[in-house]
């Protein structure tokens, strides 16, 4: 079980609005300019990620709307504490799920943390299924959410775990 916010449909739906509104490179540069001061683990997962698939910007995009709804639906549970609801994901961590893609391979790991999502976050599924079915890359692509997903997730767990 995850610690963090599940996305509903309406949030989906709207931050997907916003993308369309504010358009894809605004929003980017929010995700970047947040990730880089608050998570800048996860913001190399994902730069590194749509590097390797190749297309990075638009790759990145995909990657910021994944974030983009996290941290919407984190403000929508607790207005107060907006983005210290999604952890800041630690370099240990980073080297457990290291671990965890040696150990089960990078195609056992990607379909243990699809199962995760589809179990604990259905809608960011659904938005990160839909965007990576754009790509010939599709598998790449999912695996660069399920890492981000499965960090953030980790690193919750671990973190309720300290503070019991």
């Amino acid at each position: 079980m995850s610690f963090i916010p599940r996305v509903s449909e309406l949030t989906r739906e709207r931050i997907s609005r916003e993308f369309d509104d504010l358009g894809p490179v605004s929003c980017l540069a929010w995700v970047r300019r947040t990730l880089k001061a608050e998570n800048p683990e996860v913001l190399d997962m994902m730069s590194k990620c749509a590097r390797d698939v190749g297309n990075s910007e638009r790759i990145m995009v995909g990657f910021a709307m994944f974030y983009r709804l996290l941290v919407a639906e984190a403000l929508a549970f607790d207005k107060t504490l907006g983005n210290l609801l999604l952890p800041r994901v630690s370099a240990e961590t980073r080297a457990i799920i290291v671990g965890e893609i040696e150990e089960h391979s990078a195609d056992g790991f990607t379909l243990a943390a699809c199962d995760q999502l589809q179990e604990d976050n259905p809608e960011l599924l659904h938005m990160a299924d839909g965007f990576a079915s754009r790509y010939p890359a599709y598998l790449a692509i999912m695996q660069g959410f399920c890492l981000v997903y499965r960090s953030i997730a980790l690193q919750s767990t671990l973190e309720r775990r300290s503070f019991h």
